[in-house]
Formats: C-alpha cells, structure tokens, sequence
C-alpha cells in the first residue's frame, strides 16, 4: 500500500475563473490587506472583512470545477477503490469547487467560504449567504460569527490534528523507506 498527499493552491481554481490573491490585477491589487484578511483588521472592523468575503462567496455559483478537479476527484476514487492506500486532498483554497468537482475528503487549510465560525464558542456551519456582522450563533446564541477562513495572525485551521497525524504517517514510511 502506498498513501498518497496532493496538495493544491490558487492555480487549480484560477482555471475556473476565481481571482486569486496575488496575480496580477488579483485580490490585494484592489484591497488592503490589514483591512480584509488579518485577525486584527477583523477585530477593529469586521464590516470590510465580512463584505469582502460575503463577495467571493457570491462568486461560488457563477464558477465551476475544471477538469484538474475532476481529475483528482477521479484519482482519489480508483486509489480508494482500488485499495491502494491513504488519499489525502489538501488544499490552501477556500472555495469548494474540490467538493463540486467530486472530492470526497478535502482538508482546507485555510477554511472555507461556504462556512461561518463562531468566535464565542468554535462551532463552525455550512454558510452559503451574505454573513451579517453580529449574525447570531445556533449553538450558543451569541452574535459571533464571522467567515471561516484563516486570517492573517492566524494559525490554518485543521492542520494542526488532521495533517500532523498524517504528515507524522509520512514521514515515517519516508524514514521506513530510507532505512530499507
């Protein structure tokens, strides 16, 4: 068995006519960055980060997956399938069109735009509309949530359990292999 990690970044998405952040005429070229995509921007106005947000979240529908996503949707089935080992999706994208494209399990290091997070206690959503500021929590009712995306001054979110047990896996069948 062999276990395989894909891990994808803004080119993938970029096909699909998403902007991404840094090309040129991409995303900072027309925002402020402390403003929309830091903790602290966050913390001191949320409204900027909230309408830049809600804004690529409108995007979603009017985009679709291209076939390098519905390649590694197809890849991942047969390797599952076919039980050749552990398939593991990591992306840095915060759309979903891995998910549209077919994927199964996909870990979004950097969130998602289809999801709300609650500052007052972490649960997090599926989200698929404009997302108010003092928008209330189902679970604990406060007025918390916010765009589950990582922001600047954050840590990326899922990696920390998820990936550490499998980049632990890998680097010890690379260690398994180098010893051999």
């Amino acid at each position: 068995m062999t276990n395989i990690m894909i891990l994808t970044g803004a080119g993938i998405s970029a096909e699909s006519g998403l902007s991404t952040f840094r090309d040129t005429e991409g995303l900072w070229e027309n925002h402020a960055v402390e403003a929309v995509c830091s903790a602290e921007g966050s913390a001191t106005n949320p409204y900027p980060v909230h309408a830049f947000y809600d804004a690529r979240r409108g995007q979603l529908p009017l985009v679709s997956p291209n076939p390098a996503h519905v390649a590694l949707a197809e890849l991942e089935a047969a390797w599952i399938d076919e039980q050749r080992g552990q398939f593991t999706l990591v992306t840095q994208n915060v759309d979903d069109l891995h998910e549209r494209g077919g994927s199964r399990d996909v870990l979004h290091i950097h969130g998602e735009l289809a999801s709300a997070l609650c500052i007052s206690c972490g649960a997090r959503f599926p989200w698929k509309r404009d997302l108010l500021v003092a928008q209330d929590c189902p679970v604990c009712d406060d007025g918390a949530l916010r765009p589950d995306v990582v922001l600047f001054g954050e840590a990326t979110c899922g990696f920390s359990e998820q990936c550490r047990t499998m980049w632990d896996g890998v680097m010890a069948e690379r260690e398994a292999v180098t010893l051999t």
